[in-house]
């Protein structure tokens, strides 16, 4: 069986800590219980650092951050293919290095997931140094987790 991460990337202010949110709710909906060790969920702090070592370390990642591509606040974007035009821009990640650039660089090292799936949840205005999300995200953080689920269960079905 495969083994499959769920990684939450942000930090611990307003909508960007949408990623860290759903790693919490799945955590606390006793699901990870369900999915047994092969299923493992991490928050990442530090992309540039972090992220690396996660992707080497799996099969599939289903990765879920706060972007911003100029959405409405709450709009989800759900990219399976990492290749796509829209994974390699930039504004993708606000941690340094994109998503594309990452997963080059794991597939340079040895070591590529065979499945990667990004979930970006538009994120609203700067809440200064607020800990909450936005309504809007809060809402599409609760879709993604349901999003995920699905993913989880098509991917890494239960033996």
């Amino acid at each position: 069986m495969s083994r499959l991460t769920v990684i939450g990337i942000g930090s611990p202010f307003a909508d960007d800590r949408v990623g860290w949110s759903i790693v919490e709710l799945l955590r606390a909906s006793g699901q990870a219980d369900a999915w047994g060790v092969h299923v493992v969920m991490t928050v990442c702090r530090s992309p540039g650092s972090e992220l690396l070592s996660l992707l080497m370390n799996t099969d599939i990642a289903i990765i879920v951050d706060a972007v911003r591509c100029y959405g409405a606040p709450g709009t989800i974007y759900r990219m399976s293919e990492m290749e796509s035009p829209l994974a390699k821009i930039r504004t993708l990640s606000s941690h340094g290095l994109d998503l594309h650039t990452m997963r080059v660089l794991a597939g340079t090292l040895g070591h590529d997931p065979e499945t990667m799936i990004l979930y970006g949840i538009e994120a609203g205005h700067e809440n200064g140094e607020s800990m909450e999300m936005c309504q809007s995200v809060q809402r599409a953080a609760d879709r993604v987790v349901e999003y995920i689920r699905r993913d989880v269960t098509a991917l890494c079905p239960p033996s």
